[in-house]
């Protein structure tokens, strides 16, 4: 018995279809405004309960660090297999949950709270995709993904900086705390300059070593707490981007005058704020 030829037709398939444009990205990155609500939510619990329940602020950077996880192993030129793969693009967004709850909590009162929320929210789903697009040098979006991660960097720097120096920890475990900070910090900026992570690791080391020995001189300087997570912050900035321009070839007189002039301008108001004060 013979078949119509309409029946022999070949019906195509969901995935014999062409996939539409953009819509392979959209899994992967729409998870991303979904973590950072979430975040925000955590994070407003957090520095509206009172008292503050340390729980609160481990169970949202947990569930940041598992989210940024899955959303980096999803890309599709990204090779990662083990925890270790991963991790040098967990810093920023886990360290930032970190100091963004502790400092809120220690800073914001009253009605401040919802548009600070808010804002440390933008702020880690701006990070969160700028790392999700950092895995692919060679996207266009590159250059703008590197400056998002350099200022919220630098704003977890800062945020840690001041609160440990205005929580009164003991001299010693903060200037632990602070070199550590500053180590795994200084692997997002040092992981787009120098390709070998071993190599990576020890210069982040030393840039630890070294603000970790500038917490411990501010025992013997008393400042404010924010005089001096600014004081800590200027050599972190320092320190990371002569290391940093040294790493790629870039380290020339105008670089170096650029940094001298931003650490004498930092230090001048570090110096009139503890003057006025």
């Amino acid at each position: 018995m013979t078949t119509s030829p309409m029946l022999e037709r070949h019906v195509p398939t969901m995935q014999d279809l062409p996939p539409l444009p953009g819509f392979s990205d959209a899994p992967r990155t729409g998870r991303i405004p979904l973590l950072a609500i979430v975040f925000a939510i955590g994070l407003a619990l957090f520095i509206t309960v009172d008292p503050p329940r340390p729980w609160i602020l481990l169970a949202v950077t947990a569930l940041v660090a598992l989210g940024a996880d899955g959303i980096l192993r999803s890309h599709p030129r990204g090779e990662f297999h083990t925890i270790a793969d991963t991790s040098p693009h967990l810093f920023v967004p886990v360290l930032f949950s970190l100091s963004a709850g502790l400092f809120l909590e220690d800073v914001v009162l009253g009605y401040w709270a919802a548009p600070t929320v808010v804002g440390a929210g933008a702020l880690m789903g701006a990070a969160l995709y700028a790392e999700h697009i950092s895995v692919e040098p060679q996207s266009e979006s590159y250059p703008g993904a590197r400056f998002v991660l350099n200022v919220v960097t630098y704003l977890t720097a800062f945020g840690f900086y001041a609160v440990v120096y205005g929580f009164d920890v003991e001299l010693l475990p903060a200037a632990f705390a602070v070199g550590l900070v500053s180590m795994l910090l200084s692997v997002e900026i040092f992981r787009e300059a120098e390709a070998d992570p071993i190599r990576a690791l020890v210069f982040a080391a030393v840039i630890g070593v070294i603000v970790g020995e500038a917490r411990w001189v501010l025992y013997f300087i008393p400042l404010d707490g924010f005089l001096a997570g600014v004081f800590l912050l200027l050599v972190f900035y320092l320190t990371t981007g002569v290391i940093s321009h040294y790493l790629t070839d870039h380290l020339e007189h105008s670089v170096v005058a650029e940094f001298a002039l931003v650490t004498a301008a930092g230090l001048a108001i570090v110096i009139g704020g503890r003057v006025l004060g």
